[in-house]
């Protein structure tokens, strides 16, 4: 059965503004400059992998990188991926009123692909946030952790990015928000998160198999920067910082792509457009 790959198209300099809180790039000129250019060649080589493998994906994309590259984004929907949207800059969306002003800054971004599937920056929304989402004519978001089933929330269908319970016959399911913190650890494993996937490589084939036997679409995502890292990137150095700032995020910095190439290669993956709605 085909499964739903999902890529959150943010910089480098995104991950680095809100998870280690870096001071230096608190401006869209700040982040562009640090980027420097890695995110379009970064883009250009997962297009390319995934049409190597004819796979097709949903691309939820930070708005201000239309401004910073905006025909990278344009060869996304070209080459017949679907455009979502992951907010203006990566804001973390903590009630309506944050997500109301990424609205409206992302107005050029919005207008241009006219998106109907929405993705929360580190999975973390609020119900009245949904609500937003569909006063401004979403249709689905992807920003809490779950198995395949979606629900439906103030108006939005919520297509969960998949975790597998600790104890067969768990729900799981918890109240927005869903951040990635030990109380959702203590429930569920969210193998559908990239970082989750850098940890068991290979052996998230376990995780996919056992959704599909149940026949439940795996829900994964993963960052460009997870397969091509930015020049600035120093490994070692970098999981120093996270350890003392961020410990939950330690995963990401480790390179993934030989085990997404091989998920490639195993799986059919295609786009929330297409394998829930049709089109």
């Amino acid at each position: 059965m085909e499964n739903i790959l999902s890529i959150d198209l943010e910089s480098w300099a995104h991950f680095r503004a809100v998870v280690l809180r870096d001071k230096s790039l608190r401006t869209s000129l700040d982040r562009k400059r640090y980027d420097n250019g890695c995110l379009p060649s970064a883009g250009d080589h997962l297009l390319n992998l995934l049409d190597k493998y004819h796979q097709k994906a949903t691309f939820f994309i930070v708005a201000e990188v239309y401004d910073w590259y905006p025909e990278s984004i344009n060869e996304i929907q070209k080459r017949g991926h679907e455009v979502g949207f992951h907010t203006y800059d990566h804001t973390l969306v903590c009630n309506r009123k944050i997500l109301e002003d990424q609205l409206q800054k992302s107005s050029n971004f919005l207008n241009r692909f006219h998106p109907i599937g929405f993705r929360a920056p580190h999975i973390f929304i609020t119900s009245d946030s949904l609500a937003c989402l569909k006063e401004h004519g979403f249709i689905y978001s992807s920003s809490t952790y779950d198995d395949g089933q979606k629900r439906t929330i103030n108006g939005i269908e919520e297509i969960p990015v998949s975790a597998s319970p600790w104890r067969r016959g768990h729900d799981g399911r918890a109240d927005l928000p869903q951040a990635l913190n030990f109380r959702l650890l203590s429930r569920k494993i969210p193998f559908g998160n990239g970082g989750f996937i850098a940890l068991f490589g290979s052996k998230i084939s376990y995780f996919i198999d056992s959704f599909n036997r149940r026949g439940l679409p795996a829900v994964l995502f993963i960052h460009p920067w997870q397969l091509y890292a930015h020049k600035k990137v120093r490994r070692v150095c970098l999981e120093l910082e996270l350890l003392v700032r961020n410990p939950f995020y330690l995963l990401y910095p480790k390179n993934i792509l030989t085990h997404f190439e091989k998920l490639l290669k195993r799986y059919q993956f295609t786009s929330f457009q297409e394998y829930f709605y049709g089109h």
